[in-house]
């Protein structure tokens, strides 16, 4: 019998979701115009292919979009930095993506950035969409690795956090399954 790597057949058993923005900080940012540092957000029209965090799809050509600021790393940590994101202005909340790459969402070579409970980076590597979900099995099964953040490695904006779970369905709205050639 071939001797099996740990952490690969630990991985294996780990399941992830791929989790949208925070539904009050989107409410918070639809409602009252302004980011978590009171600066006026720009409403906008989408000329198509924006990546909606709250939605964890891109945007439709005209689409109403709100351009504003994002902190996914608490401020406390040493690696907490504000970068700009697009919400959608008027679509309801969306759920997590359980084993799921939301379709057409992570359509090239983006970054993971693996955090410990600290909200310090442990690990990064950049990942094509067709090796994400081994990667990021990979990395959640390191025991000092709480989370992990996606980024889209063009511009390094924030893209989306992604968490172990257990026993979620997958959201049926997503037909591509996280691992398929985009």
């Amino acid at each position: 019998m071939k001797n099996v790597d740990s952490l690969s057949l630990r991985s294996v058993q780990i399941r992830f979701a791929v989790q949208p923005l925070p539904a009050d900080f989107v409410t918070r940012v639809r409602t009252t115009r302004r980011d978590d540092f009171a600066r006026a957000v720009e409403v906008t029209v989408a000329q198509g292919g924006e990546p909606m965090r709250d939605q964890l799809r891109r945007a439709a050509p005209g689409e109403r979009l709100i351009l504003c600021s994002y902190q996914a790393v608490p401020l406390s940590s040493r690696f907490a930095e504000i970068g700009p994101i697009y919400v959608s202005a008027d679509a309801p909340p969306t759920g997590p993506l359980v084993e799921l790459l939301p379709a057409g969402y992570f359509n090239r070579t983006f970054a993971l950035r693996a955090y410990d409970a600290r909200d310090e980076i442990v690990s990064s590597t950049l990942v094509d969409p067709s090796h994400a979900a081994d990667k990021i099995r990979d990395l959640l099964a390191q025991p000092d690795v709480g989370y992990i953040h996606a980024r889209f490695a063009g511009h390094g904006c924030f893209a989306a956090r992604i968490d172990r779970c257990a026993g979620h369905a997958a959201t049926a709205m997503f037909e591509q399954p996280f691992g398929d050639a985009i």
